[in-house]
């Protein structure tokens, strides 16, 4: 893995780089609170087939914060990642998201069409907030806050024992490898290292911009990876129904025994499924 640092509008993103630049090119979005080790397992499936590129966003992994508020809207965002990746190819491209990464890359391809090859949106993009019955922004951000607070721990045995819960798959050294840069030891303890106005700011960026709005400006093809744990989850539900029916050209797949991370609790079908679709298209 070959880290880059990329400048746009003076400022820098720190990516990472897999794979032959000859073959086409794969962008990685990462979730809230993660950075680019997300995705450290499902490269693996992926390495022979694309050349990769990981991006920390802003305010996560080694990508410092944006200067303002408004800089965290995903139409605004989405232009600088956009400079990110014509700095690398001026061919179509395609983008994979997880989380907050699959919003991200559904107004990316919204706003640059003919940049697109495809979206891989893991987990993401379909529920968040307009699909949580009177979930208000002013609760989200509360509950956000809290969440934050609370993520800080005394040992890191803590930690590992809050994150087993976030997979279906037995603890092991590559999902500790995973969180390990999502934390930083601050004297006694350990806390989330991803910068607190950032997540805030981008919490009400799912606000200003929900992504269901723009389903209907998605030409390119998109593969959709849900989780299917829990099993019974209306809002969920009603996500993949409207993602189904607006969206023109989705594969909508969902992984048994599957909770959020669906590409840690099944990095190997995940890259499988992704492979098959690629040819498929």
């Amino acid at each position: 893995m070959k880290e880059l640092t990329i400048t746009v509008d003076n400022y820098s993103f720190r990516t990472y780089e897999i794979g032959d630049k000859y073959l086409p090119l794969l962008v990685c979005l990462h979730g809230m609170t993660g950075d680019s080790n997300s995705f450290v397992e499902l490269t693996k499936h992926l390495c022979n087939d694309f050349h990769i590129i990981l991006l920390d966003l802003p305010g996560h992994g080694e990508t410092g914060p944006l200067p303002h508020e408004k800089d965290y809207l995903f139409s605004s965002l989405s232009k600088r990642i956009m400079g990110v990746i014509s700095r690398l190819t001026t061919e179509p491209v395609y983008v994979l998201g997880h989380s907050w990464g699959a919003d991200l890359s559904l107004h990316i391809a919204k706003q640059y069409p003919n940049q697109m090859k495809g979206l891989i949106l893991i987990d993401g993009g379909y529920v968040f907030p307009e699909m949580v019955v009177g979930y208000t922004k002013e609760k989200a951000l509360s509950d956000w806050e809290d969440y934050i607070d609370s993520s800080r721990y005394g040992a890191w045995n803590e930690v590992v024992n809050t994150y087993e819960e976030y997979t279906t798959r037995p603890w092991n050294q590559q999902l500790e490898e995973i969180i390990s840069s999502n934390f930083a030891k601050v004297d006694d303890h350990y806390q989330l290292k991803a910068d607190r106005k950032s997540l805030l700011a981008t919490i009400k960026a799912f606000y200003h911009e929900p992504s269901s709005t723009i389903y209907h400006s998605i030409a390119c093809p998109v593969l959709f990876f849900h989780a299917t744990i829990p099993v019974s989850d209306r809002s969920r539900q009603k996500g993949i129904e409207k993602l189904k029916s607006t969206i023109r050209r989705v594969n909508v797949v969902g992984i048994e025994d599957t909770k959020h991370n669906v590409h840690w609790d099944c990095p190997e079908r995940v890259g499988r499924e992704i492979r098959y679709w690629v040819n498929e298209i």
